[in-house]
């Protein structure tokens, strides 16, 4: 009898053990979620800035070629790309700071534990958008 009692506690010790390393991977799993959400969002917030710096460039680059040469007259077009370079590049941030910010939620809800209350790369997109808005306006 003991000796069913005996293996008994070593099976159960084995699935107390097995449960806790099921759970543990499933929180590796969620952490790892959240950082590529994160380095989705740095990617993304590269490439906002490629785009509004691109159209930023070509908008000077075309008012300097005006001062420089003048009673020469330039197209639009260029002036007109540029400001959408910018456009794009502000407006991108939005969806993709919404989608991050659905995606640390859901993994939070499945039970991920909170490290800060204040996420930088939110933080970073939030003053990328604003700079970009400042630009904008600056320019118009």
């Amino acid at each position: 009898m003991k000796k069913k009692d005996h293996s008994q506690s070593i099976l159960n010790n084995e699935q107390t053990e097995s449960a806790k390393i099921v759970r543990d991977l499933e929180l590796l799993a969620m952490v790892r979620t959240k950082f590529s959400s994160e380095r989705s969002l740095l990617a993304w917030m590269r490439t906002s800035v490629s785009l509004f710096t691109f159209g930023f460039t070509i908008i000077k680059f075309i008012d300097h070629l005006g001062k420089k040469q003048k009673g020469v007259q330039f197209l639009e077009e260029p002036y007109t790309l540029g400001l959408i370079l910018i456009c794009v590049g502000i407006l991108v941030l939005v969806p993709v700071v919404v989608q991050h910010v659905r995606r640390v939620r859901r993994a939070k809800e499945l039970g991920m534990p909170t490290i800060s209350g204040f996420s930088l790369p939110i933080g970073a997109a939030t003053v990328l958008f604003v700079i970009g808005i400042v630009t904008l306006i600056g320019i118009v």
